[in-house]
């Protein structure tokens, strides 16, 4: 979407934005639930708690992902 302000023209990219953030936040979750399997597996014990919750959320977000790029 182009918004115009006299001369100046602005280039709203809301859509492109939020892609970006959810992908990043994807991608950060991801490393997170490796780190914490690794630190998980050194310790002989893995916060299964943790972990599903992080999974729930990539799953969220990889579907909402999906519907934007649709």
């Amino acid at each position: 979407m182009i918004i115009k302000i006299g001369n100046l023209r602005i280039h709203c990219t809301r859509k492109r934005d939020h892609k970006s953030y959810l992908f990043r936040r994807i991608m950060e979750l991801r490393t997170e639930v490796i780190d914490e399997v690794l630190i998980g597996t050194q310790n002989n014990r893995i916060p299964v708690k943790l972990l599903k919750e992080k999974a729930r959320l990539i799953k969220k977000y990889s579907r909402r992902l999906k519907l934007i790029d649709i």
